[in-house]
């Protein structure tokens, strides 16, 4: 019997049984609970107790986190065998197994085999929610009801209720003020909820899957403030997932867990970022569960990321931001790199700080340390120095790396570690354009690309980055009258394309192109802030690859429609591939909403190798989606 024929006895025995049935049931077995039987010749005994720490009414079940939003390679498959060690009862997802964003039927039905294969090397019952990867748009939507049926559904277990809703239904990510369309609509969400908790209020405990955590937004949903409501004061616990960060809050004195990843796109910067792949191993007993969080490499308590410890460890991951440093004329001889150090917190904050050469870059102090009360800013000044003068656009970064401590809401210690670029900006302009371009791919006809990247000033990822002989790039951007123009070209050891894959799983280049007022554009800020704003549907964004990929909806989504990029074109090289494309100016001006006065670029590498399983995310300049990085970085002016 496969897992999901199992599922579905389970739950005909629950609607066959009644739910009073099952409350009856396990409270007589627990009447005469079970005792160890030991003969005891004496006073003096080789043991603490013979009451076992089980009783019929006790089972164990588990709970997986999101796969995918960037998956890595065979991280949620090595946790099915994992599973079956640990011996739960029946597992449930969070949502967010497969990569979805489309309405391929073929694409979707091979995504969702290869789940529901991993998913079936499970010997006990797995239970599916639905995440924003996994039901996005309507064909994605009526793809579950084929396979899975219902989206929210319930279960009882031991008198114990299990809920599973579909927070797509609140709202979708991308458009958080639409619920996905197809076969359901929130207003029967929302009825069936309210009359599932009450047909069930004898429950001895309830669990509430939802994807994403509702309750952990500036402005919660209505409707979820109406489902914490009807649970009341009822014991129950909500599990949730899609931020790939663990965090634990308590609300109306119940457990609220967002958990981190299983397999899903991760920095994986440790437990003090909330950062780790893992499964919840819930134990249910007494009258509260018991929860350890089973990471592969050990077992952590529920709070191993509060929500008041997570204040503490953001605190100090944007305790310390680059100030801008830009530099005057066309070459860089000598300046002075600042970071100013901000304690937001109500405690102490401890930094000591490395600042390490690059290869054109030399700080004159190579270390620091500042103790900081609360509510003290300092900036610490590190003297730059380049080994002879060269053209902003052509210097690799020195490097300063912090680590920062202080001490949590229980006073315990709290150390994170960040390193920033050390790199001054030049006042870098557009240059026109005194003949035609052809958008080809054919870099020859622009001549000498200004800009260099052979040491990025970040490197994302998990893969095995081997320098510039790996990945490394140049690029340039020039206009004429009516379009601007861009052209990289990208060194390459291993070429990774293919028609059959997304953009987002192959060599590409990312660009992002802000040509938003400077006061706006100037601004850094989490991605799914300026998703929320509109920030990121005035941004004009592509990623090229070498060859044509197959849609990824996903892209065209979280930035507003389709991109106002009249012609792309990339080809491969001896040394690696080149990329060109073109953008209407006016198309800028109206993102703009007035007068272009300038632009912001993020210009990223993707680069994978053949037989690696992860990759690496080579940045021009630091992204303005990382905390510390100094305002305005990577403008041109116009």
């Amino acid at each position: 019997m496969t897992s999901r024929s199992l599922i579905l006895v389970s739950l005909s025995l629950v609607l066959l049984g009644g739910c009073a049935q099952f409350g009856m049931q396990w409270m007589a077995e627990a009447a005469s609970p079970p005792r160890i039987e030991a003969q005891t010749p004496g006073a003096a005994v080789p043991w603490t107790g013979l009451e076992p720490l089980d009783a019929p009414e006790a089972f164990h079940f588990a709970v997986v986190s999101d796969r995918t939003g960037g998956h890595r390679a065979n991280v949620f498959a090595s946790a099915m065998p994992k599973l079956n060690l640990l011996q739960p009862a029946f597992v449930l997802s969070v949502g967010d197994l497969i990569e979805g964003y489309t309405a391929d039927r073929a694409r979707l039905s091979k995504e969702w085999d290869e789940i529901e294969g991993f998913v079936d090397g499970l010997r006990m019952p797995f239970f599916y929610a639905a995440g924003n990867h996994d039901m996005s748009n309507e064909v994605m939507a009526e793809t579950w009801q084929e396979r899975f049926g219902p989206s929210y559904y319930h279960f009882r277990y031991k008198g114990v209720l299990f809920v599973m809703m579909n927070s797509e239904l609140f709202g979708m990510v991308h458009d958080p003020r639409s619920p996905v369309p197809g076969p359901w609509t929130q207003a029967d969400q929302m009825a069936w909820v309210e009359g599932v908790l009450a047909e069930n209020s004898d429950a001895r405990w309830t669990f509430v899957v939802v994807h994403q955590p509702l309750w952990d937004s500036p402005q919660i949903h209505p409707d979820w403030l109406r489902v914490e409501e009807l649970l009341g004061d009822r014991g129950y616990t909500v599990f949730a997932g899609h931020t790939h960060r663990y965090t634990r809050h308590v609300r109306r004195g119940r457990q609220f867990i967002t958990l981190a990843t299983t397999g899903g796109g991760s920095a994986m910067r440790g437990l003090p970022w909330g950062e780790f792949d893992h499964v919840a191993f819930v134990h249910m007993n007494g009258e509260e569960p018991v929860i350890a969080n089973v990471t592969l490499d050990g077992v952590q308590d529920t709070d191993v990321l509060t929500a008041d410890l997570r204040v503490v460890v953001d605190a100090l991951a944007g305790a310390v931001v680059a100030l801008p440093m830009r530099g005057n004329g066309r070459t860089f001889r000598e300046g002075v790199a600042r970071f100013e150090v901000t304690n937001s917190l109500e405690r102490p904050l401890e930094l000591e700080a490395r600042f390490s050469s690059g290869r054109d870059l030399r700080p004159d102090v190579t270390e620091a340390a500042r103790s900081l009360p609360p509510g003290a800013v300092e900036v610490i000044e590190v003297p730059l120095r380049s080994r002879l003068p060269l053209r902003y656009e052509e210097l690799a970064p020195a490097k300063a790396h912090f680590i920062l401590r202080t001490q949590g809401p229980g006073g315990e210690p709290v150390e994170i570690e960040r390193e920033l670029a050390m790199v001054p900006d030049g006042h870098f302009g557009v240059a026109t354009l005194d003949h035609a371009v052809t958008v080809d791919g054919d870099l020859s006809e622009w001549g000498r690309l200004r800009f260099v990247v052979d040491q990025p000033a970040t490197v994302e990822g998990h893969g095995e980055y081997g320098g510039a002989s790996d990945a490394s790039f140049r690029f340039d951007l020039r206009r004429d009258e009516t379009h601007l123009y861009v052209a990289v070209d990208v060194t390459d050891d291993s070429v990774v394309s293919s028609s059959d894959r997304i953009a987002r799983d192959q060599d590409a280049v990312l660009i992002s192109i802000d040509p938003r007022p400077k006061t706006e554009r100037n601004e850094n800020g989490g991605l799914f802030d300026l998703i929320r704003s509109g920030g990121l549907a005035r941004m004009v964004s592509a990623m090229v690859t070498v060859e044509e990929p197959r849609e990824d909806p996903i892209l065209a989504l979280f930035t507003g429609g389709v991109e106002p990029v009249d012609v792309h074109a990339s080809r491969r090289t001896a040394q690696g591939y080149t990329v060109e494309l073109v953008v209407p100016v006016a198309a800028l001006h109206e993102r703009a909403g007035g007068q272009l006065d300038g632009l912001r670029v993020n210009l990223t590498v993707e680069d994978y190798d053949e037989g690696e399983a992860d990759h690496n995310s080579l940045y021009w300049r630091p992204s303005r989606f990382e905390a510390g990085t100094a305002k305005g970085v990577g403008s041109f002016d116009l």
